[in-house]
């Protein structure tokens, strides 16, 4: 089952995606937006959490290109880095002076804690713990940020990706400061669930729809933090939500590009970020339950969404890239490729990968024991 170039093609497609000039990794590979290269300016926020991807994938291919990669990622993200902490926000262009960034320092954390981990090299882990006290110095009391956000006052629901590295250097750390702010945004976010198993404002804007993609961010924060902190609670909401959205592929055979808080669908486009997000969300509800329903639907998600990676450079595509949206002009990052698709493509393709093993093992326990 192993999808072993398609992984190859997205590795290829991250490691052509960092600037030689900064080691960070452009946001996004477009003909249309950036003519001359095709590559916008590196994007802090995902070369942060593209670091464990890399990190994964050269062990899985024995790439050693691939470590290396992760590595100059980590560096370049250290040596911008502000004094108190935060990461800037938006594209990076040097020698230009860039707002801090709530969502992005937290993203950058992930990437962070990977490098430690991969090298011991405590630079790494002084930087992460200098990230995630940031966040919660310029936190409310009640879980909400309003400064350096994505979108002024707006508080979207997918900060639960804020909360969760938090709650990671917070666990690692044995910092209750640091649980404790992370659970504070969490709970706050939970109280947003509806009885539809849909949770408010998970999208970009208030009042409005939310992509695939910030759906499964909002998911995938509740999840993670679930398993780090063993609550029944965060499990519970991501399980539902995860759920819902099996069912309706189930009986629909795709998912929509965008969903409004009653479940409308948005059909007119896909969402390729949000369909590889998903594949790893019910995957790890697989490893959690050993439910094969979760298996077998991550599958047939992820076959459609391979189906539609490049396997070779075009007048407008570059090989390996997952577009934001399928067709290309659909809503979701039009006319791009962004790296952060072809990262979660990835790791949704290592994923499954590991899952069919652990089913394996288990079927030839099961054999074992027959005898």
């Amino acid at each position: 089952m192993f999808r072993r170039n398609n992984l190859t093609l997205a590795v290829d497609f991250l490691i052509s995606s960092i600037d030689n000039s900064s080691n960070g990794s452009a946001a996004a590979y477009s003909r249309v937006k950036y003519p001359l290269s095709g590559w916008s300016p590196p994007y802090p926020e995902t070369t942060g959490y593209i670091i464990p991807t890399l990190f994964e994938a050269a062990s899985i291919l024995k790439n050693k290109e691939s470590y290396n990669s992760a590595i100059r990622m980590a560096e370049w993200l250290l040596s911008i880095q502000y004094d108190d902490g935060a990461f800037p926000g938006g594209v990076y262009v040097s020698g230009k002076e860039l707002d801090k960034s709530i969502f992005n320092t937290a993203q950058i954390i992930i990437g962070l804690i990977s490098a430690y981990n991969k090298t011991n090299d405590t630079k790494y882990k002084t930087a992460y713990i200098k990230a995630a006290h940031w966040l919660v110095s310029v936190q409310e009391d009640d879980g909400v940020w309003v400064k350096h956000n994505y979108n002024g006052d707006f508080f979207p629901s997918y900060y639960t990706r804020v909360a969760w590295p938090i709650l990671m250097v917070g666990t690692k750390c044995e910092n209750q400061v640091l649980i404790d702010a992370a659970v504070k945004t969490l709970d706050l976010i939970l109280a947003r669930r509806q009885s539809n198993q849909f949770i408010s404002d998970s999208g970009f804007k208030a009042n409005s729809y939310a992509f695939l993609h910030t759906i499964a961010y909002t998911i995938r924060g509740f999840l993670e933090a679930s398993l780090l902190i063993d609550s029944k609670d965060y499990y519970k909401v991501a399980y539902g939500l995860s759920k819902k959205l099996f069912r309706y592929f189930e009986l629909k055979g795709s998912l929509g590009g965008a969903y409004y808080e009653d479940f409308k669908r948005v059909d007119w486009y896909r969402c390729l970020t949000g369909e590889a997000q998903m594949a790893i969300i019910w995957l790890k509800l697989f490893n959690k339950t050993n439910d094969i329903r979760y298996l077998n639907v991550s599958t047939k998600i992820l076959d459609q969404t391979c189906a539609t990676q490049p396997t070779q450079d075009s007048l407008l595509l570059k090989a390996g890239g997952l577009k934001g949206s399928q067709p290309y002009y659909g809503k979701y990052l039009m006319f791009r490729q962004p790296n952060w698709a072809t990262k979660f493509l990835a790791d949704a393709i290592m994923l499954e990968e590991t899952c069919y093993k652990k089913i394996n093992k288990l079927e030839s326990h099961s054999n074992s024991r027959s005898y």
